[in-house]
């Protein structure tokens, strides 16, 4: 019952779902690391929790409506 009650009041607080936080809160983090590290994007993906690389694009596009690799071209020697 207080997991509910503490659940509700993440929702509540942060607008949105809690499964929707933690994908934003992940792809935040492979974010950064696709700029300062030199991993594969398969590495990144299983560091933020993905098995699978192809659903870890899928979700990094879905938030950044670019694909890794070329946030990585874009973003990182700027």
């Amino acid at each position: 019952m207080l997991f509910l009650k503490r659940l509700a009041a993440f929702q509540n607080n942060n607008k949105m779902p809690i499964a929707s936080y933690m994908k934003e809160y992940r792809m935040k983090l492979a974010s950064n690391m696709l700029l300062q590290e030199d991993k594969s994007i398969s590495g990144i993906a299983a560091a933020v929790g993905y098995k699978s690389q192809s659903k870890f694009t899928s979700a990094f596009r879905d938030i950044f409506q670019i694909l890794p690799t070329a946030y990585q071209k874009l973003y990182r020697n700027q």
